[in-house]
Order: structure tokens, then sequence, then C-alpha cells
């Protein structure tokens, strides 16, 4: 599939799930995201970056682990999600989180500026993992941390 296509699919496509999301997933994905947080072991004051963060189910977690000296910035592909997160912090309370759209392989934020970076369940549906990986390790202080968590095969994923 073209990388224009692909990316476009993927964009109007979690634009419309955006608003049934959670309903359908946040239980279902609870567990493996404990185990991804779990691993990042995210500490208070940590900024953190959270790529294809959807509605936000670990955005808020892990703002709630660096709490309000950290700074999460959750970014995604579908201005809907982004728009979902932004709302939800707001009405959280929550300052230490922003969002903004941006795709995993081009995420144009200033290199070196966090000290985790995660992402849960976005990385098999980017037309380059290995790209969108090497955009998280640049954006890395030295000795940061990335934690991942995928489905598993790339060809067993839906929209991919």
């Amino acid at each position: 599939m073209d990388e224009r296509v692909q990316r476009r699919v993927q964009r109007y496509g979690w634009d419309k799930a955006a608003p049934l999301y959670e309903q359908y997933w946040a239980r279902q994905l609870e567990c493996a995201q404990d185990r991804l947080l779990a691993l990042a072991e995210l500490q208070a004051g940590d900024r953190v970056l959270d790529v294809a963060c959807g509605t936000g189910l670990v955005t808020f977690r892990a703002a709630d682990a660096v709490g309000p000296s950290g700074h999460v910035v959750a970014t995604d592909i579908s201005q809907a999600m982004v728009d979902s997160v932004r709302a939800a912090a707001a009405a959280r309370g929550l300052m230490q989180v922003s969002a903004e759209r941006h795709d995993a392989e081009d995420l144009a934020l200033q290199g070196g500026a966090f000290d985790v970076a995660l992402c849960a369940f976005g990385l098999m549906y980017v037309v380059d993992p290995i790209r969108a990986l090497a955009e998280m390790h640049r954006l890395l202080r030295p000795a940061g941390r990335v934690s991942v968590a995928v489905w598993g095969a790339r060809s067993e994923c839906g929209w991919a």
C-alpha cells in the first residue's frame, strides 16, 4: 500500500474510532499497559513522550507517575485522539499533560528532551516502525528509556 494512503487510512480510521475507543478497549488493554509502564520505570519529574497515545489511557497513568513536576507529551496521528486527550487533561486539571498531532515517524519535537518514550499498541500500525523507533531515540536524553507494546506480527494486526 502507498505510504500516503496508509497514513490517511490510519488517521481517518482512528478519528472515527476515538469516541468509542475506551468503551471497547480500556479494560482489555490494561494488563499490557501495566507491564509497559512497569518496564518504563517512570519517576517523579520525568519528561515522557507517549507516541500513538490514542485517547490517553497510558498518557494519564504516566502523568500520575511523573506528578506535577514532570511532563507528558502525548502524540497521535489522529486529531480526534489528540483532541480527546486535551479535553480529558483539562477536565482532570492535569497541567503536566500536553497533546499534539504528529506522525510517529516524523515527531517535530526537540531532540534530547525526554527521559522516557512510550508507545502502547501503535508501533505496528506505522508505515516504517524502524523510523518511528529512531525518532523516539532521537528525542531521548542520554540514558533515556523506551517501552513499547505491540500485538504481535504486523501482518496479524488490523489496519496494517
